[in-house]
């Protein structure tokens, strides 16, 4: 099934971004986007990932040691037998487009942080109370694992987008 996965997402990366963004207008438009993980599911995600609180960034980390951001939710998820990409390149391309207004608990953040050109950070939401209370968990550079808030400054100035993951087991 990953394999499969990994071929739809080389594809989507040959046809280029517009596709994407027509994909991601078309169901912005016209229907709710489906929730691949369930409540349970997410709330035990969410749980592993706050197990990390403290632990120290790490470049190409993903253990106790330290760990960076997409090393995080690679822990996070294959704790829970699901399988991700490794790095947050590729973790962008593994889901599904989320418009602002309709972000939900376990969908992932991207950023573009200090003047990067490509995505270069990601979070999980943790918690949506209202239009402009998201909070996610991811790995910062200068405190380690924490969870900050989506519409503070920085964060928003550098928020690229948002997606559902796909959800893949490894079992």
């Amino acid at each position: 099934m990953f394999k499969y996965i990994v071929l739809i997402v080389c594809f989507w990366g040959l046809v280029g971004c517009k596709s994407i963004n027509r994909i991601s207008t078309y169901l912005r438009d016209s229907r709710e986007l489906p929730t691949n993980f369930s409540d349970h599911e997410n709330d035990q995600l969410i749980r592993t990932a706050e197990q990390f609180y403290g632990i120290p960034y790490r470049s190409g980390g993903a253990n106790g040691d330290g760990m960076d951001c997409s090393g995080l939710l690679f822990r996070v998820y294959s704790t829970n037998n699901f399988e991700i990409p490794r790095n947050s390149g590729q973790q962008a391309l593994f889901g599904l487009s989320v418009p602002l207004n309709k972000i939900q608990r376990g969908d992932w953040l991207f950023f573009r942080t200090n003047g990067s050109v490509a995505i270069n950070h990601i979070g999980l939401v943790t918690s949506v109370k209202g239009n402009n209370e998201v909070t996610f968990i991811h790995a910062s550079t200068s405190k380690g694992v924490r969870t900050d808030q989506l519409y503070a400054n920085y964060w928003f100035k550098a928020f690229e987008n948002a997606i559902r993951p796909f959800k893949n087991n490894s079992n």
